[in-house]
């Protein structure tokens, strides 16, 4: 009886293990992209790309991956660490929040969505701290 017992704990545990569910990923943005509209004109750090990355606090506020992101004071220098102004496609705050390069923490955003657009428009605006 035992070692039955045993055996099916230690099979449970193994398919567990291989399951594909990710706790922290988010899912895919809503049909035609998300609820988030893209701002006209300059964005702004705090008001349109800050909330974006919120979500981002809260595995690396206590620097999960090496990279420190706790959304407060310091958010901005912590976001230049991980964006390319001139090719803002390629900036590694944009490929793993797509779930990319080896995030651990799923997908945030797909690409080309709203959130998307937002932050790499920002970026290539220069991303200004405003």
């Amino acid at each position: 009886m035992f070692k039955r017992t045993l055996l099916a704990l230690g099979l449970s545990v193994a398919l567990i293990g291989c399951g594909t569910y990710n706790p922290l990923d988010r899912g895919d943005d809503l049909p035609g992209g998300s609820n988030l509209e893209v701002p006209s004109g300059p964005l702004s750090f705090s008001s349109d790309v800050k909330p974006i990355l919120q979500v981002c606090a809260t595995c690396h506020s206590g620097g999960a991956g090496g990279w420190v992101y706790a959304g407060q004071a310091e958010a901005h220098g912590a976001v230049l660490a991980v964006i390319d102004t001139i090719t803002p496609e390629d900036s590694e705050l944009l490929i793993k929040a797509t779930g990319g390069g080896g995030h651990g923490g799923g997908s945030f955003f797909n690409v080309g969505s709203d959130k998307y657009q937002t932050v790499a428009t920002w970026i290539a605006e220069g991303a200004e701290n405003n």
